[in-house]
């Protein structure tokens, strides 16, 4: 055993998160589960249990459209252009732009923008998503952007017709046995998140972008995310919320080798490794040298992180609620690299 319970517990000692669970597991068995801290503490306090669910941030992006994506072959073509899903998308200035490099982030759409202050809903930012100028060309450069799949995961409701959560209950969650799901709604066993979107509050004051509805209460039962919330709840980039069992569920067909090329590293020329939804070892601030580079996995900003050896058969979880009450300047990619310390 690698001692999670004690690595949680000091890094809750440390301040580095109000709550977390952390799991090891393969593709027969989780091997150990800890978990420590607590998942509210405003507005009352509750403490996290291995049941604790967690909004798992940019975790949807592979689990839901990286599942999904392969749920779609060989109809869906990661070569074909947006455009022939989505009408605003054949304008010109996208000439180039992929599928796949929506999945791999080299798109060159920007990092950010709050979508929902040109208006809410999935009809208003499929107008908004379809004059976004790119800041680069596409395949020069990996720019990490939740636009690439807000995007994606239009193309798929059109390509499933059907909304992105039924589908993915449908396809992915539930022949895997998981209760990872979005909309969970505010109960004590959902963990906390961030008091009143202070951090895209700062981030769209820094772009001289107005927006009257940020919320003001602490983010309970809904996704933390902005884009995703006034979406609806439902999107490609965030809305995703489960227990580390939940996530190590819908992990383990990915150590599966018919997924490999989904997972290799499709960047080799640029400063880190992109798969199709999924990031590689090279480059990755979560990694550790002792990664494989086979090995691959995603990060959350509300504190998680997932990562996959297929060599080993191993699989990491790591679920915190580190933006609770506040996202403090914790270095946590740092902490993600103490965790896997412990694994490899």
């Amino acid at each position: 055993m690698t001692g999670l319970a004690e690595f949680l517990a000091a890094e809750v000692g440390e301040g580095s998160f109000p709550g977390a669970v952390a799991l090891v597991g393969d593709g027969d068995a989780v091997r150990e589960i800890a978990a420590a801290g607590n998942a509210v503490l405003e507005p009352e306090r509750i403490p996290v249990s291995e049941d604790t669910l967690f909004d798992l941030a940019s975790l949807t992006k592979p689990l839901v459209c990286g599942a999904l994506a392969v749920a779609a072959l060989p109809s869906l073509d990661p070569t074909s252009s947006p455009g022939r899903y989505l009408p605003g998308w054949k304008a010109t200035r996208y000439d180039g732009i992929s599928l796949e490099s929506l999945l791999t982030h080299t798109s060159g759409l920007p990092a950010w923008y709050p979508v929902y202050s040109r208006g809410e809903g999935a009809l208003a930012y499929g107008r908004t998503l379809a004059t976004i100028e790119p800041e680069g060309r596409p395949s020069e450069r990996v720019i990490y952007s939740d636009l690439n799949f807000l995007v994606f995961g239009d193309i798929l409701e059109v390509h499933f017709s059907a909304p992105l959560d039924a589908t993915f209950a449908a396809l992915v969650s539930r022949p895997a046995g998981s209760g990872a799901s979005f909309l969970p709604g505010r109960s004590p066993s959902v963990a906390a998140t961030e008091k009143g979107d202070r951090t895209e509050r700062r981030m769209a004051e820094a772009m001289a972008i107005s927006y009257p509805h940020f919320r003001s209460g602490v983010v309970w039962g809904e996704v933390h995310d902005g884009n995703a919330y006034r979406r609806g709840g439902v999107a490609g980039n965030a809305g995703l919320f489960g227990t580390a069992r939940d996530v190590w569920r819908l992990a383990r067909p990915w150590l599966d080798s018919s997924r490999r090329d989904f997972t290799r590293d499709r960047t080799p020329g640029l400063l880190e490794a992109r798969g199709l939804a999924w990031q590689g070892s090279r480059g990755a601030g979560s990694a550790v040298p002792a990664m494989p580079d086979s090995a691959f996995g995603h990060t959350g900003f509300t504190g998680t992180s997932l990562w996959i050896d297929p060599e080993a058969g191993k699989i990491a979880v790591l679920l915190t609620n580190r933006v609770h009450p506040e996202a403090r300047p914790v270095d946590f990619n740092a902490v993600r690299r103490r965790f896997h310390e412990r694994l490899w």
